[in-house]
């Protein structure tokens, strides 16, 4: 899958009008992340650690739209780029990873859920991130995802921690919640490459 991904971020980065798109839904599942942890765990007032990560969460949701404005010339941008499957995507696998954790547990876990959405969505973001900095040809757009990735890396190893130890008082591993979400990802990836292609085929056309 990694391969398909590579491929379809250089070909979406052909264009600046594409790039815009799949800039401002970036922007959006970041807010989506952000929205689930301020309801969720952060619903009251949270601990340091759960504040800095929804803090972090908040910016990158700004960087990326801010992002998209300067990519266009403008700040008006509305526009996104599969954003249905991609909201699908992170919306299926935040209930899916709910009804997991709830069968490991018993009970509704918040604080395991949390974890778990995070840790896999977060380690999707370590393989995307990346890629997407190489295949830009936008310098600032490239700085920034330094920046996220950076940040990302540093949530990533403290919630992984966590949640492998919660995991393994019910003998569980992460590896389940991967196979799924990489399932779910596979999906929304095959509709962003029927977008892009799609999109590029117009623009030749025209």
């Amino acid at each position: 899958m990694r391969d398909r991904i590579q491929t379809v971020l250089r070909q979406l980065a052909q264009s600046s009008e594409l790039e815009v798109r799949w800039l401002h839904t970036l922007s959006l599942l970041e807010f989506i992340g952000a929205r689930k942890i301020s309801r969720t765990v952060a619903d009251r007032h949270p601990t340091l650690e759960v504040l800095g990560h929804l803090a972090d969460e908040t910016r990158h949701a700004f960087t990326f739209k801010q992002l998209a404005c300067e990519v266009a010339g403008r700040e008006d941008v509305t526009e996104f780029l599969s954003v249905g499957a991609a909201s699908t995507w992170f919306q299926s696998l935040d209930r899916e990873l709910a009804t997991w954790a709830m069968q490991l547990t018993g009970e509704t876990d918040v604080h395991l859920h949390y974890l778990l959405t995070t840790a896999v969505v977060e380690r999707r973001a370590m393989v995307l991130y990346p890629l997407y900095k190489a295949a830009t040809r936008h310098a600032v757009v490239r700085e920034e995802l330094g920046r996220v990735v950076v940040e990302e890396q540093a949530h990533r190893r403290t919630i992984e921690d966590a949640c492998a130890q919660r995991l393994a008082k019910v003998g569980a591993t992460l590896e389940p919640a991967l196979a799924l979400e990489a399932r779910l990802f596979e999906t929304f990836l095959g509709v962003l490459e029927k977008d892009v292609a799609t999109a590029l085929e117009g623009s030749r056309a025209a």
